[in-house]
């Protein structure tokens, strides 16, 4: 009791942190073992954690626990802050002037805004990662080496961008993700992703020195691209750039050149005099370029202008003005079906702009001044260049997020149809439409790059839907005020169905928004009345009903509900329900003043109860209710196991039925989600077997007898038949119900036909 009382002090903010002792932080003991320090820490991380807290004095209260944590975790530290108090803690042992500089390279990294490394979340990483090379830096703020690396590797990107994507992940801010996730042992870990998602990545054993890692990255660039020595002068139907000379210019540079206009420009060296007196009769001249009737003289060695008046020679791409916008729009309103490609710029660099019309030539391409066409730009929500964004057929147009990856941009949002960039202005009017919306709000500079990839795809699951759209809402400066109505500073999606508005809590997973999305439309019925609620209680009810009392405050755990109501759907005889009480709410409303979960059995004047402060999650509910819905599970101890599971060995009988049995894991947070469907297959099964469920926590003997290895496990024990001399125990994958009752079902068949 003593513990909790001082978590709660610690953390509600009655006590200031810096009075209380680094064991009292956690809510520990000096007795605490440190597996029960790392528990403490992991408890009140996920509570605390700025990912989740915007408020400054959460944030404060993240870095004091994480302080003690590192403190008392290391041995030699604890025994050091045993002895000696706070002063020989580990933020001491930086020579930082403040606790501010602390705190702000702890969150901010040794990246914080460079304009060529890209910082990287443990959440973000893998939506990141994409097409191409990829050379990601895993760190501490506080690690002499990684400070050592920290110019080489941001001059590493600088020079190779738009080749590499270079990143960084503080692994002192995501230490989770990148101890538990990555498995990153030391700092600096640098890995390098050569084909992106798709492959395995190259572990960087070499120098940290710029020499070394650039020769490094030009190992791979150098497999993907070829710089030949031409004997003779190409078609000019072909766009061509001749480099007279291979003296000329330095070879990496020409590889990295060769890289930028791969499938743009054919890069070649002429040596021979005669061809290139033919090109150019001066020796200023270094390259030539050719397309069809275009020759340009290039007369610098430097890599970027060499690449930039490449780029100028090319094609231009169409210019878009507002007559022409408006005319693009009505045809793919009117049925036209391939989507534009909206480039807004001022006077940028146009390479990335023609690498993509190369790798997306399906797509139209157009491209919008920005300094000529200022109203056109602010009235599609475009106030910085460069940026993108796609008309789409229908007349739909999204923007593409400030830090995304094009490439993947213009590969899944084309498709979906269905979403579009609203008006930050238009959140309030959601409430209006009849449809269902879902609907990504983005504030003033948040990153939502890493969820927009995922909330596009979740859209396309709905392109035949009428009452369901998806929009994004990307705020600027002068809108953010609307965003902030929804979120203050991190990107949120919600699902708003008339004047119900639910925030979707998940990770940015394409499967886990459209299964919130799906559940939400599926769970129109959930919602009682009060009268509803008091009808139930009439003990003649011919169905058995699950309802959770809600007062307000508590809508987060509606959506809990509408998980248990589509996983108990295949039980036709129960019943789901929320009552949702509003503030200050007389009558039955009047008396629900916490969150409660009811179930009515069918015909009976009795039910049970819980409160749902002790259970608020999916599947801890549905064991409680499946556990008093039906009967016939068996908490098996070695005992009953070896008198009713295993007693065919010692005495045979035909008559007997299987046995199925759970095999289990309080800690195991899988077992408890999957528990629900071996019930409902046990219900669904009609008594074919009997039902068995083994804590294998409690039970270790048990669980070793049957050599169970992994949780949850699921055994069906067949009887003895003539075809066996022995009964035998069959392993089944603890899959949903329907598969488990499938493969349940083709084995209770087998041995019937051999008995």
């Amino acid at each position: 009791m003593f513990k909790v009382l001082v978590v709660i002090f610690a953390l509600t903010g009655f006590v200031n942190l810096t009075d209380l002792s680094f064991y009292e932080i956690l809510g520990i003991t000096k007795q605490s073992s440190t597996q029960e320090i790392r528990q403490a820490y992991k408890k009140l991380a996920i509570k605390f954690h700025p990912d989740k807290n915007q408020d400054e004095s959460d944030q404060e209260k993240f870095l004091k626990i994480t302080e003690a944590y590192e403190t008392l975790k290391d041995p030699e530290k604890r025994r050091k802050y045993d002895t000696f108090g706070i002063h020989q803690s580990y933020t001491r042992q930086y020579d930082y002037h403040s606790q501010k500089e602390y705190n702000k390279l702890f969150y901010n990294g040794l990246y914080h805004e460079d304009p060529f490394v890209d910082t990287i979340t443990g959440q973000g990483f893998y939506s990141y990662l994409s097409e191409g090379l990829h050379f990601i830096n895993f760190y501490s703020p506080f690690c002499p080496p990684c400070q050592a690396l920290s110019d080489n590797w941001k001059k590493l990107a600088e020079k190779y961008k738009g080749i590499v994507k270079v990143g960084a992940v503080n692994c002192k801010y995501h230490n989770s993700f990148c101890y538990n996730s990555m498995r990153i042992g030391s700092y600096p870990s640098l890995l390098l992703y050569p084909n992106g998602k798709t492959g395995n990545y190259v572990y960087y054993r070499g120098a940290h020195s710029l020499p070394a890692l650039e020769d490094f990255v030009l190992s791979y660039i150098e497999s993907k691209v070829h710089v030949p020595t031409l004997s003779y002068l190409r078609d000019v139907n072909q766009p061509m750039a001749y480099v007279l000379g291979s003296n000329r210019i330095d070879m990496d540079a020409l590889t990295r050149i060769a890289y930028h206009l791969k499938g743009l420009v054919t890069l070649a060296i002429i040596e021979d005099d005669n061809l290139r007196s033919q090109l150019a009769n001066d020796d200023a001249t270094t390259v030539v370029f050719k397309y069809r009737k275009t020759i340009k003289k290039l007369v610098t060695e430097e890599e970027k202008e060499i690449l930039s008046e490449i780029v100028e020679a090319l094609p231009e791409i169409e210019s878009i003005d507002p007559e022409k916008f408006k005319d693009i729009r009505n045809e793919l309103r009117n049925g036209y079906k391939n989507s534009w490609v909206l480039y807004f710029s001022k006077n940028e660099d146009r390479l990335l702009l023609h690498q993509m019309r190369i790798k997306f030539p399906i797509l139209h391409f157009g491209e919008i001044d920005c300094e000529k066409w200022l109203q056109l730009c602010l009235s599609l929500q475009v106030e910085e260049t460069p940026a993108w964004a796609l008309l789409k057929p229908g007349g739909g147009y999204q923007k593409a997020p400030a830090a995304g990856d094009i490439k993947t941009f213009l590969k899944i949002a084309p498709l979906a149809t269905r979403l579009h960039s609203l008006e930050p202005n238009a959140l309030h009017k959601l409430s209006e439409d009849a449809g269902l919306w879902v609907v990504l709000v983005a504030p003033y500079k948040s990153l939502w790059h890493h969820i927009a990839e995922a909330f596009t795809s979740a859209s396309l699951h709905f392109l035949n839907s009428d009452v369901i759209s998806f929009a994004i809402v990307a705020c600027t400066e002068k809108t953010s005020q609307y965003c902030r109505e929804v979120t203050l500073n991190v990107p949120v999606i919600f699902v708003q169905d008339g004047d119900q508005r639910e925030i979707y809590d998940g990770r940015a997973d394409e499967k886990l928004i459209v299964n919130f999305v799906q559940l939400i439309k599926e769970s129109s019925d959930l919602e009682l009345s009060e009268q509803q609620a008091l009808e139930i209680l009439d003990p003649s009810r011919e169905h058995a009903w699950l309802v959770a009392y809600l007062p307000p405050g508590h809508s987060a755990l509606r959506h809990e509900w509408r998980i248990i109501a589509d996983k108990l759907r295949p039980l036709k005889f129960v019943r789901v329900g929320v009552l949702q009480c509003a503030a200050g709410a007389s009558g039955f409303c009047g008396n629900v003043r916490a969150a409660t979960a009811r179930l009515y059995p069918i015909a009976s004047g009795q039910h049970y109860t819980v409160s749902l402060q002790h259970l608020s999650e999916a599947p801890y509910i549905l064991e409680w209710a499946l556990d008093r819905l039906d009967d016939s599970v068996l908490k098996l101890d070695w005992h009953s196991f070896s008198k009713r599971v295993i007693a065919e060995e010692l005495q045979p009988s035909s008559g007997k039925k299987p046995w199925l049995v759970y095999f289990h894991s309080p800690r195991c947070y899988r077992c408890y989600e999957m528990y629900a469907d071996f019930a409902i297959a046990g219900i669904l099964l009609n008594n074919a077997v009997n039902l068995g469920k083994v804590n294998c926590l409690n039970e270790r003997g048990v669980c070793q007898h049957e050599h169970i290895t992994s949780y949850p496990s699921l055994r069906l024990y067949l009887n003895r038949n003539r075809q066996q001399r022995f009964s035998s125990v069959i392993s089944i994958q603890v899959q949903d119900y329907n598969s488990l009752l499938k493969h349940i079902k083709a084995h209770l068949t087998q041995e019937a036909y051999m008995a």
